[in-house]
């Protein structure tokens, strides 16, 4: 059998949800659905703005970072 929220395996026949998902339900009844929601939403789901900010910072850590040796040996030499 399968849970009933995420397909996933269920320990028992006298359970609906698996382990994971039973801690879940647990969460959601002692902080209430409406709370659990909001967390999920701010941290979990990004709009698009959200993402292109994302973007453009790893872009900038990466243009600053310092070059290795490594680095500098994969570099194609330019014929002057």
């Amino acid at each position: 059998m399968s849970c009933y929220f995420c397909q996933g395996a269920r320990e028992g026949w006298t359970t609906y949800f698996c382990n994971d998902c039973t801690e879940m339900s647990r969460i959601v009844k002692v902080y209430g659905k409406k709370e659990v929601l909001d967390i999920l939403r701010t941290t979990c789901i990004r709009n698009k703005s959200q993402i292109k900010n994302k973007i453009d910072m790893v872009k900038k850590e990466q243009e600053s970072a310092p070059v290795t040796r490594s680095q500098k040996k994969k570099e194609p030499l330019t014929k002057m």
